[in-house]
């Protein structure tokens, strides 16, 4: 397993979300835009909870684009960038 520490952009308000995630294969796009929310899987935030759901419901997965900052093997280094 490898972890990324990434940054999800909001292509309408320019708006920033930036956190790791956990993926095995980190060089290809999996979905994960964050917050636990996959642009394949609209389940992910069709109900939303969080701040960033309600934002991905709104403007829709399209909108978001997630840019890779940097790979780590251990998941504290990448907590610790983020």
């Amino acid at each position: 397993m490898k972890y990324i520490v990434y940054l999800t952009t909001n292509l309408v308000n320019n708006k920033i979300y930036i956190g790791v995630h956990g993926t095995e294969m980190p060089d290809k796009f999996d979905g994960y835009l964050g917050c636990n929310c996959y642009s394949n899987a609209p389940s992910s935030y069709a109900h939303p909870k969080y701040p960033f759901q309600y934002a991905v419901k709104k403007y829709g997965p399209k909108n978001f684009i997630r840019k890779v900052l940097k790979v780590f093997d251990d998941l504290q280094d990448a907590l610790d960038l983020e």
